[in-house]
């Protein structure tokens, strides 16, 4: 497949994934999107197959969850990176388990995650507030309920006061 300036999307997405690194102990912002945009993920049951997905990567001591979204086609979350971990490989897993345990609930089969993912480092605590406070008002700007609290697919360590 092509891009309008004609680069293969192999190329492009190999491109996304230079320069990056995996610093074990530090706090990223991972998005993960379903493939081609499906509104997938707004069920109880596929929602509760993600969240134990990451309680499962927490206590292997791959990663620490700080909050997930569960949007209905997209995740947001906020980990830290457990020791000796990469954020490639724990993507990998997580993305490869929910993906079979979701398409079998689902009674489907083919693509279920976006092969890319996007990541940003989260450099002090203001920022990590900041990314908490936009995931948990996300469901609300995107129309999805009228109070962020009133959002069932959210899950964060921290209390949230609004």
């Amino acid at each position: 497949m092509n891009t309008p300036n004609g680069r293969s999307t192999k190329y492009r997405n190999h491109n996304l994934r230079k320069g990056r690194t995996s610093i074990p102990g530090a706090y990223y912002h991972i998005i993960i999107n379903t493939y081609r945009r499906q509104q997938l993920l707004a069920n109880d049951n596929v929602a509760s197959i993600i969240f134990e997905t990451f309680d499962w990567l927490e206590t292997e001591s791959r990663l620490k969850w700080i909050c997930i979204m569960i949007m209905p086609d997209h995740v947001h979350a906020i980990i830290e990176l457990g020791t000796g971990q990469t954020l490639p490989k724990v993507l990998h897993s997580l993305k490869l388990f929910t993906a079979r345990k979701i398409n079998k609930y689902l009674s489907r089969r083919g693509h279920f995650w976006q092969p890319e993912y996007r990541e940003w480092g989260v450099r002090n605590e203001a920022a990590l507030n900041n990314i908490i406070r936009y995931c948990y008002v996300n469901p609300v700007k995107k129309g999805l309920v009228e109070r962020p609290r009133d959002y069932p697919y959210w899950r964060c360590k921290y209390e949230m006061d609004w």
